[in-house]
């Protein structure tokens, strides 16, 4: 008998084996342009699928392609590129579905990138140097974004200088969800390292976190954690002023870190701050940089913020923990949650 199963599980393998050229969706006249115009791309880049030090992006997947959804889009920039998720070389963005479908490629040695938008039934292509002493320039960041990059240069420059930096898989994935690699997305991943060093899950615990006020921090902690909005594990409130208050040697509380275990009927939780002065000083960004006359208006707004996510990229997690400031430790039942959530204008309030 346990032959016969051995040989019925090799023949079913086989079988699936066999299939595998034939499955998935049929390609479309719309995939097929896809393809030839990824193909062009990559002959602009000199690249080809087993050319190492080779990224491509998209939004597949949730941006919209005539009229319809894009899934299928991104087996046609897989077998195309010859890029995967498994080598970390294919990153799929979350945009708006309305969002129309869009491709970048990019050769790491050269800084070389390829942005492809769909335009109705054809591609708006854009050649970019990617580079830091490039994209960093002022003038050249404005001139950029003039193309079909438009508002999106801040999504591919970012979340490519992280990954061309040698970025954290979980890091990038929390881009992908984030659409960009900003300072803030950092701060959370840094925060993940301090808390599963100091306040480590254990059996029966889950983590709820709160942002007060909502920060980019926020999205990274739902992406490595879980703890989605949906499912009771973050909540955001636009508290700056109560923030101020409870501050502490000139940081700021941002996250409120909670490890509850009902069955115990216990609540442990870190009142998080990030020094930015100290991460400017390491990265050379400083506030200054970040709020520039003009605001978003001004191209050093993003390319402070790229510079200094890239910079930050390239530290060592235990340099960066330095970063995280615990303004405040909480202990209590596991109700204490709730009634830091119902805290209203000043979840602080709850915890004083």
């Amino acid at each position: 008998m346990k032959s016969l199963a051995a040989a019925l599980v090799l023949l079913l393998c086989g079988a699936g084996l066999g299939y595998g050229a034939d499955f998935g969706p049929a390609w479309t006249p719309g995939m097929k342009t896809a393809g030839t115009e990824l193909q062009n791309a990559m002959a602009r880049l000199k690249v080809t699928p087993d050319t190492e030090g080779f990224l491509a992006m998209t939004n597949a997947g949730y941006g919209e392609a005539e009229g319809a959804s894009t899934e299928a889009y991104l087996d046609v920039i897989g077998e195309t590129t010859g890029r995967t998720p498994g080598t970390r070389t294919l990153l799929a963005v979350d945009t708006p579905c309305s969002e129309p479908l869009w491709f970048a490629l990019c050769n790491r040695d050269t800084g070389q990138l390829e942005y492809l938008k769909l335009t109705g039934t054809t591609y708006a292509t854009q050649t970019l140097d990617i580079r830091p002493e490039s994209i960093f320039r002022p003038e050249v960041w404005g001139e950029t974004a003039k193309g079909p990059l438009g508002p999106r240069l801040f999504t591919v420059a970012s979340i490519t200088l992280a990954w061309s930096a040698g970025a954290d898989w979980r890091m990038l994935k929390g881009a992908e969800l984030h659409d960009h690699f900003c300072p803030g997305l950092n701060a959370g991943f840094i925060a993940k390292g301090y808390l599963d060093k100091n306040l480590p899950l254990g059996p029966g615990d889950r983590y709820v976190f709160i942002g007060a006020p909502s920060m980019c921090a926020m999205d990274a902690l739902q992406s490595v954690y879980g703890a989605t909005v949906g499912k009771s594990g973050a909540f955001s409130m636009y508290v700056p002023e109560a923030a101020k208050r409870n501050a502490v040697d000139g940081v700021a509380p941002s996250i409120i870190a909670l490890r509850v275990n009902a069955k115990k009927d216990a609540c442990d939780g870190l009142v998080l701050g990030f020094d930015w002065s100290a991460s400017e000083k390491a990265t050379g960004v400083t506030a200054a940089d970040r709020s520039p006359k003009g605001g978003k208006s001004n191209p050093l707004f993003f390319i402070s913020r790229v510079k200094m996510s890239w910079k930050l990229a390239q530290m060592p997690l235990e340099e960066k923990l330095a970063y995280i400031k615990v303004l405040r430790e909480l202990h209590g039942p596991a109700s204490l949650a709730a009634a830091i959530q119902n805290g209203g204008a000043d979840p602080y309030a709850a915890i004083q």
